[in-house]
């Protein structure tokens, strides 16, 4: 498994090698680790958060383990009373609309999957929604859109697919 971290840029292979090279040997190889180690990598590439110095004097509490558990510890980024709000809100509002969604869909097509699919969708629906907001907060409107509408349509499809499968 070291060999992909040979995918990340120098710098940051200088910086976090060695601590992510004890973090990946670990870990038990799957096809999900796989991905996000691939997936850091591409990131790691297209967002350099390493400032270009040719020191490598790191601060003793300043490791890649260190902050991400500081960043989990805090429950994500941070938000104020006002946000915390706004997504909740979101939250139930868009509850309120699927639920109602449900009922009207369940009034014309009675059992339909599509219909099944709407109520199984909306057990998750809430919660993304929370989440979505809550991390694409700095994002454009039309980013938010487009991300809640493709991750909701996604689940929605997902859940068709299960309720057809399963209606056979």
């Amino acid at each position: 498994m070291t060999w992909l971290l040979q995918l990340y840029p120098a710098r940051w292979r200088e910086r976090y090698g060695e601590e992510f090279r004890t973090v990946l040997a670990r870990q038990r190889v799957s096809v999900g680790l796989v991905f996000d180690v691939l997936a850091g990598a591409i990131d790691a590439h297209l967002h350099p958060q390493i400032p270009h110095s040719s020191s490598n004097q790191f601060r003793g509490e300043d490791t890649m383990t260190l902050e991400m558990l500081k960043r989990c510890a805090t429950g994500g980024p941070k938000l104020s009373p006002s946000e915390r709000r706004i997504a909740f809100r979101l939250s139930i509002l868009s509850a309120l609309m699927i639920a109602v969604l449900y009922i009207v869909l369940t009034k014309i097509y009675r059992e339909a999957p599509a219909v099944y699919a709407v109520y199984w969708t909306s057990i998750f629906f809430p919660n993304f929604i929370y989440q979505q907001t809550v991390y694409l907060k700095k994002r454009l409107w039309l980013t938010q859109t487009i991300v809640l509408g493709a991750g909701l349509s996604a689940m929605y499809l997902f859940m068709l697919a299960v309720c057809v499968v399963g209606g056979k």
